[in-house]
């Protein structure tokens, strides 16, 4: 999976994603994910549910979200900025979903075939598959109901810490140097990672800069030296490790295996 960080341009992209599991991120783009084969377990904000086959969800920029697959699950993501769906630019901005999760792919097969048509004429023309998108958004949000943003979810500790991690993962961060940043104790802070993202700091780390790594490899012609220094690891003999305990593959196998996913 491919997060987008705050602090990344992010314009339209849309892609298959095979066994999701993400930890908890945030990004300023809205990000729509529907569901091809299996189940796959989504967090947002504090909802939790389980979409199945042709169902469908929508996280709206700033939200903290996560993915988790407990079985073999295949699904269509389309992340995109706000201004590529015109007609809602002002209520992905100001308002937000009481329920971001939609089953109505399950009554209506056009919409399955709406998401097809955007995933194939993503690499083909994006334009075609931005319209698409619209197609799309004009199916599911008069199912939705909306309310104004709630901004207190931004005070909560977890979102501030996500928040900065997702602006900094790539530089030298230490539990030390956020606590001191945020004005937090850090063993405090320790126990957040604990409790809310159910990981220790050191793996929320890696498995951003692991994904960075694994797109970097995917989508570019950079040297490995290059994107492991990029992504934030200190020396390649951690990066190599790392990597390969995740994706069961050395960095180059990783390259030379799988192809670009945009």
């Amino acid at each position: 999976m491919r997060p987008f960080y705050e602090n990344k341009q992010v314009g339209f992209q849309c892609f298959l994603c095979k066994d999701i599991t993400f930890p908890a991120h945030l990004h300023n783009a809205v990000e729509l994910i529907f569901i091809r084969e299996g189940t796959l377990e989504v967090t947002i904000s504090n909802q939790t549910r389980k979409i199945r086959k042709d169902e469908a969800a929508i996280i709206f920029p700033d939200m903290v979200h996560s993915y988790l697959a407990e079985a073999s699950c295949m699904a269509v993501i389309c992340i995109f900025a706000p201004a590529h769906a015109k007609e809602y630019y002002q209520l992905f901005r100001k308002q937000q979903p009481e329920c971001p999760f939609f089953s109505s792919g399950t009554q209506n097969p056009d919409i399955p075939f709406a998401f097809d048509r955007m995933l194939h004429y993503a690499e083909q023309s994006r334009t075609v598959s931005e319209a698409w998108l619209n197609l799309i958004l004009a199916y599911l949000m008069p199912e939705a109901k909306f309310t104004a943003r709630n901004r207190q979810e931004d005070a909560d500790v977890g979102y501030q810490l996500i928040s900065y991690i997702s602006l900094h993962f790539q530089e030298p961060l230490t539990l030390e140097r956020i606590a001191r940043e945020l004005h937090f104790n850090k063993y405090y802070i320790s126990r957040i990672f604990t409790q809310k993202l159910h990981c220790n700091f050191h793996e929320y780390i890696n498995r951003l800069r692991l994904d960075y790594a694994a797109r970097q490899l995917r989508d570019t012609d950079c040297h490995i030296t290059d994107i492991w220094q990029e992504a934030g690891f200190e020396s390649q003999k951690t990066f190599n490790r790392t990597f390969l305990a995740c994706y069961r593959m050395t960095p180059s196998q990783y390259r030379r295996v799988l192809p670009p996913i945009s």
